[in-house]
């Protein structure tokens, strides 16, 4: 996909959960099942002639089938079709085809971003909440199925908008007012029990500007006189990253650590690039690009969720990011729900000390280390230990683990 068209697209998805106040960690959090179906992937399949066919696990979203097609319908183990498609759309009676053929019939129709409404989200969810039924999705491409899919492998199977999206648009789905449709109604059904009060107003405005100049970031990022940047190798080599693992990068930034963790996890190994902001993550998806790291995935994050799986990876690394985190509790629980058991996670962020941090540290950061050692047990992390860092002196190094 184009990177600009990329982040365009992860741009308005950010703006639509933002404004919804509740991040996708609630949304999922409230799910029946520990992990999202992320054990069913989206592969490619063949029915006969039907039209962009794809599957996850017993269910095939895909376009039209021809009359001729039911037998290799049937020969798929395929008990009922959900139709899309409305009056006039195909030339034949598809719902007697498929009667006589012995399968279930359903339609759902709709056609125009107009006449996609909350009640054909609703409808597809429950009838889609019939798991052990093996049935053929369709429309007459799959755009339609890729947009109204979108909300159910969200709101339903707990996978992260980010990869969801993906799988729509892999499906089928290329209409923008589908999509807009789709996000927006998952941001409306998005539970926010908790309702966190934001600890710091405003703090990421910056990086939320759709012109933010990624080159000033890099000169100020990345430069032996910052602290973090001088003794990079020492952090990367105090992480204790194993070979295989999953990572997440949380505050990637420039994609310094990114760029880093790749070649540590190895070909088996994966780095998610997580961060709030577009114009920085379209920075990293350059760069992923340019320099081959395929086993790095940008993910944007909400301003309290990572947006990633539950169970997903081993080590959560947030460096000069946790005093960016607007809502602190809710973000933690949703790295909490990301690491496997046993997970660790890394804190390094500013010393905050009165009368002795310089005042640009005493102004951004709202708190000392105690303060942000204490929510992060409070979420449940166990504190492991705080490792000196020889080239440390305004940072500190915290490592907590996930029960």
């Amino acid at each position: 996909m184009n990177i600009e068209v990329h982040a365009k697209r992860l741009w308005f998805v950010y703006l639509v959960l933002l404004c919804g106040g509740a991040g996708l960690e609630n949304a999922t959090a409230q799910q029946p099942q520990e992990q999202p179906d992320t054990a069913r992937p989206v592969v490619e399949a063949e029915l006969g002639q039907t039209r962009n066919v794809h599957r996850c696990g017993n269910l095939f979203l895909a376009g039209q089938f021809i009359v001729d097609d039911l037998d290799k319908i049937k020969a798929a183990g395929i008990e009922r079709i959900i139709s899309l498609r409305t009056e006039g759309e195909i030339s034949w009676d598809e719902p007697a085809a498929v009667e006589q053929a012995d399968l279930k019939f359903i339609n759902v129709p709709f056609r125009s971003p107009d006449s996609l409404n909350d009640e054909i989200f609703d409808n597809v969810r429950k009838l889609l909440a019939d798991r052990k039924t093996a049935t053929l999705f369709h429309c007459g491409s799959a755009n339609r199925v890729g947009a109204v899919w979108l909300p159910y492998r969200v709101l339903d199977e707990g996978v992260a908008i980010e990869t969801a999206l993906d799988e729509a648009h892999q499906v089928g789905l290329r209409n923008e007012e589908y999509e807009k449709k789709a996000i927006d109604y998952i941001r409306r059904k998005l539970p926010n029990p908790d309702k966190e009060t934001s600890v710091r107003p405003g703090i990421n405005d910056s990086y939320l500007d759709p012109n933010l100049d990624v080159d000033n970031f890099i000169k100020r990022f990345e430069v032996e006189s910052r602290e973090i940047f001088a003794s990079r190798h020492e952090v990367i080599r105090a992480c204790r990253i194993q070979s295989g693992w999953h990572v997440a990068d949380i505050g990637a930034g420039t994609g310094l650590f990114t760029r880093l963790f790749s070649p540590t996890v190895g070909n088996e190994g994966c780095v998610f690039a997580v961060d709030i902001s577009p114009r920085l993550l379209q920075h990293v998806r350059q760069q992923v690009h340019q320099l081959s790291l395929e086993n790095v995935t940008p993910v944007l994050c909400a301003e309290n969720s990572i947006n990633l799986p539950a169970n997903s990876i081993d080590l959560a690394f947030v460096c000069d990011t946790y005093h960016h985190f607007e809502y602190p509790q809710s973000s933690l629980r949703s790295i909490y729900r990301a690491l496997k058991p046993g997970g660790r996670l890394i804190v390094i962020d500013f010393k905050r000390i009165p009368g002795k941090s310089r005042e640009f540290i005493l102004g951004h950061v709202r708190a000392g280390q105690e303060v942000f050692r204490s929510e992060i047990e409070q979420a449940g992390f166990k504190f492991i230990e705080e490792l000196a860092i020889s080239g440390f002196d305004e940072n500190y190094f915290m490592r907590f683990a996930k029960p």
